[in-house]
């Protein structure tokens, strides 16, 4: 399809615009063959050039086919100058036959009755400025063919981007689980040798919660309210195991309930906070949620206490697995804090407040 036709894509007034710009163009080129003619009659010379020059632009849009059956490349030279030589000489006779024939019509009336002669007279000029503006057509339409080769490859280079970031977030979620169910595996383990009741309390838990996980994963982004729902099922089958060390203070105020995240971005920073914090102490301490809508920005807090005297430890994942996500969907639009003293551990998320208007990423 010629870039310069009607698309569905683009809105009617851009089409309208880019058509119009070319026809000015072309208005304005119409001024060569003016001053070639030398009339007598400056209105009529100046209405069968315009009428002539604008036809030819038209006439020849049909070159952008040729120019993209024939892109310019070493070794071909010599074949395209031929082929757009021969056409430059027909569109040149057809230039020459249609001022020709517009001057016969304007010469109908009396003040413009010269313009057949002064056309006859300048024929050769006229000839070569039928070859000069097909050459100018050519020109531009190889310039648009260019301009249309990169834009299909930055369009390539574009999809194969949200590829590749699709298939970045869907291997960091995936990781998730591995580490979550070796955790949880580890609970019920220890309660099945001294509380095998809440084992399997603990077993129908964990199968809920993974209910949960499955359909989130069907969703890239999940209101903020669907994500500590699934958090707290979390938190059920660590309170079987912990007792009253485990206590949950969470605050999350309507706006930012409401607000859209990355599926499964919560339950790591959770589960590193039971796993490297509150699991080691042997006094209750409070796990604090904190969630607040700022204009257009949602700002979330996780802190929890530490053990004073840390016990040797595996490294976990989730931090990183959480900062990676938020790199993948947001670019640096989001960003994760951590703030650790001798006594606690705060990480702080600011992300956007709003859910994105486009296809979010699965």
């Amino acid at each position: 399809m010629h870039p310069l036709s009607p698309r569905r894509p683009l809105p009617a007034w851009k089409d309208a615009a880019f058509l119009s710009a070319y026809l000015l163009f072309w208005a304005g080129v119409s001024v060569v063959p003016y001053v070639l003619l030398r009339s007598q009659a400056p209105l009529g010379a100046f209405t069968l050039t315009l009428t002539s020059t604008v036809s030819f632009a038209v006439a020849t849009l049909p070159t952008w086919y040729l120019c993209r059956a024939l892109p310019l490349r070493p070794g071909r030279i010599v074949r395209i100058l031929s082929i757009h030589g021969a056409a430059a000489a027909v569109w040149s006779v057809l230039f020459l036959a249609t001022t020709k024939l517009l001057a016969e019509a304007l010469g109908l009336f009396p003040e413009w009755r010269t313009l057949p002669l002064e056309v006859g007279r300048s024929e050769g000029a006229l000839f070569g400025v039928g070859a000069l503006f097909y050459l100018l057509v050519a020109t531009f339409h190889y310039v648009l063919a260019e301009l249309q080769l990169r834009h299909e490859a930055l369009e390539r280079e574009a999809a194969l981007a949200v590829s590749a970031q699709r298939a970045e977030l869907q291997a960091l979620r995936a990781q998730v689980h591995p580490h979550f169910l070796f955790n949880s595996l580890n609970t019920v383990s220890a309660l099945i040798g001294y509380d095998p009741g809440k084992a399997r309390e603990a077993c129908l838990l964990l199968a809920e919660y993974l209910r949960g996980t499955l359909r989130a994963q069907d969703q890239s982004l999940v209101p903020l309210r669907d994500e500590w729902s699934l958090c707290e099922r979390y938190l059920k089958v660590e309170a079987l195991r912990l007792g009253e060390r485990l206590r949950v203070d969470c605050e999350l105020d309507a706006d930012a309930a409401s607000c859209f995240v990355p599926s499964l971005l919560l339950q790591p920073l959770v589960e590193n906070a039971m796993t490297h914090g509150i699991a080691l102490l042997d006094e209750p301490r409070p796990l604090r949620v904190r969630a607040e809508r700022r204009g257009a920005r949602l700002s979330l807090e996780l802190e929890n206490s530490v053990d004073p005297a840390p016990r040797p430890r595996d490294g976990g994942v989730g931090l990183a697995n959480v900062r990676a996500r938020l790199s993948a969907q947001y670019g640096r639009d989001a960003t994760l804090r951590i703030e650790k003293d001798a006594e606690r551990f705060l990480v702080r998320l600011d992300l956007p407040a709003a859910a994105p208007q486009t296809e979010a990423l699965p």
